[in-house]
């Protein structure tokens, strides 16, 4: 438990912006071009709360960045599939 609460600021963080940059994709549903913008805005601001989460925690590795990266750059594949679909 005090993992949780000691953690719990950087994941309210966290879920501002997925939640901010869910609610900006659906507003502007019209503008395939900002959805894009947003997208990619939610997929760099997950790296870096990733990287400064962990540099505040200490235990910042590069195999982390990697790993934030590879889910940002995964999470882009599906979001850009679901708005360039033919």
């Amino acid at each position: 438990m005090k993992s949780l609460t000691r953690h719990l600021p950087h994941y309210l963080s966290l879920l501002g912006i997925l939640f901010f940059g869910a609610l900006g994709f659906i507003v502007f549903s019209y503008d395939k071009a900002f959805q894009v913008a947003v997208s990619i805005a939610v997929a760099v601001s997950y790296v870096a709360w990733g990287v400064m989460h962990h540099k505040l925690h200490r235990d910042y590795d590069i195999s982390i960045i990697i790993e934030y990266l590879a889910v940002a750059i995964l999470g882009l594949s599906i979001v850009f599939s679901l708005i360039f679909r033919v």
